[in-house]
């Protein structure tokens, strides 16, 4: 099944003008000092190629006008383009101007905030000097578009981004813009669907923005599909044409990889095989990945477990998986259905699928291939930490037993880097 990628491409440019008209007249001022006076003219230009007009233009009643001198200090401020009045007398020197609009928020819908600073001017009794302040979008633009995919399989679907300050939530008929302070920000996609049972079934796909920058516009494109398995972020970011790609799929081409299995404990000593076998997960990729719905799969004879609490992985981040909460202290997540052999056997991670079984590959390991040893009671086999892609942490020869205790007394780094193998 194709994506439905729809690639939308704005030019956004505010200008905001402020034209000085400086004459300075004879007097002096009591401090000595020459004084000028300035006429503010003030005008907003506005061109774009918004087709979803979701840029609104700028009310330039509520823009700021503050003037600074080389200190840094405030000389004037106008809290409105309207208080300016017609003439501004300033002692002759050396100035800077700011102007912004009044709508710095966090997180916002409809709220696109200018922002534009003059370069420094010099004041100079009996001559006219004209500044030109520019000020463009200041902050970060999103939307979010669903593919027809994500239309006609799903009942229900939203998407929320969030920074640290604040989250908007982009539901099925948002068409708003929403724009967020610059920095990183998180993505969370929520699509609900109803199972061959009856029963309310979600997928759910993350990414981040590391570093989302003012003046950009950022589209979201989530896609997914029942049929194929596919689900997809698609990240465009607009504006210097420049176009960034976040994408978290449930096909292998994309997704294989970036999970390793880097733990085993398949014969514990301490306690039964049913309360204390467990093995970890590692995140290898630069992506946030939920592993909600994900499909833990014994290969010799293909029972599953479907994650089913919403468990999300950072980059870099170990999780532990443990048959019973007893099988460490460290356990994140408590899976059934799945018994480990003691004389080895096939773990894999998939994608649901349509039944759980022919979802795609993530990662996987057989414990059971020659290099590697099953004949171990009560200590673990570890990856070794310098590995990290997908088919050399299959192989037996980058694994090795585990030499320090953990909280049961068995042998094992559960939920813990591992030791280097000797």
């Amino acid at each position: 099944m194709k994506h439905i990628t729809i690639y939308f491409y704005s030019k956004v440019l505010i200008a905001l003008v402020l034209m000085i008209f400086v004459s300075c007249s004879k007097k002096e001022r009591t401090n000595n000092q020459l004084s000028g006076k300035l006429d503010i003219t003030v005008g907003v230009s506005v061109a774009t190629s918004d087709i979803y007009n979701n840029l609104k233009a700028a009310d330039l009643n509520e823009f700021m006008v503050i003037i600074y001198n080389l200190q840094d200090e405030i000389v004037e401020q106008y809290d409105r383009v309207a208080d300016i009045p017609d003439l501004v007398e300033l002692p002759g020197g050396d100035y800077y101007i700011v102007s912004h609009s009044n709508n710095n928020l966090p997180a916002e819908f409809d709220n696109p905030y200018y922002s534009g600073s003059s370069e420094i001017f010099t004041i100079v009794a009996g001559e006219t000097t004209s500044v030109t302040i520019t000020c463009t979008l200041a902050n970060v633009m999103v939307t979010v578009i669903y593919s027809q995919n994500v239309i006609q399989d799903f009942s229900d679907y939203s998407t929320a981004v969030s920074n640290t300050a604040g989250s908007l939530v982009f539901g099925s008929d948002e068409l708003r813009a929403g724009f967020f302070n610059a920095g990183p920000l998180h993505i969370e996609s929520n699509l609900y669907f109803t199972d061959g049972q009856g029963n309310i079934q979600s997928k759910n796909l993350s990414g981040d923005i590391g570093s989302a920058e003012p003046g950009k516009h950022y589209e979201i494109h989530i896609d997914a599909s029942l049929t194929s398995g596919t689900a997809i972020i698609n990240l465009n970011v607009d504006e210097t044409y420049d176009t960034e790609i976040i994408t978290i799929s449930d096909e292998e081409a994309e997704m294989s990889g970036e999970l390793l299995i880097t733990e085993i404990m398949y014969n514990p000593l301490a306690l039964s095989d049913t309360d204390g076998e467990y093995f970890e997960l590692k995140n290898v990729s630069e992506e946030t990945i939920n592993l909600m719905d994900l499909v833990i799969r014994r290969g010799s004879n293909n029972n599953i477990h479907v994650i089913s609490d919403d468990l999300p992985l950072f980059p870099g981040e170990i999780v532990l998986l443990g048959r019973s909460s007893t099988a460490a202290s460290e356990v994140d997540y408590v899976y059934s259905n799945i018994a480990l052999l003691n004389s080895g056997d096939e773990i894999y991670i998939n994608t649901y699928g349509t039944n759980g079984t022919d979802g795609s590959v993530i990662c996987m390991v057989d414990y059971g291939d020659p290099d590697f040893n099953t004949s171990l009671n009560g200590i673990s086999i570890q990856l070794d930490p310098s590995i990290s892609d997908v088919n050399n942490a299959r192989l037996g020869t980058n694994w090795c037993e585990s030499t320090s205790a953990y909280s049961t007394g068995d042998l094992g780094s559960p939920g813990l880097e591992n030791a280097s193998c000797q």
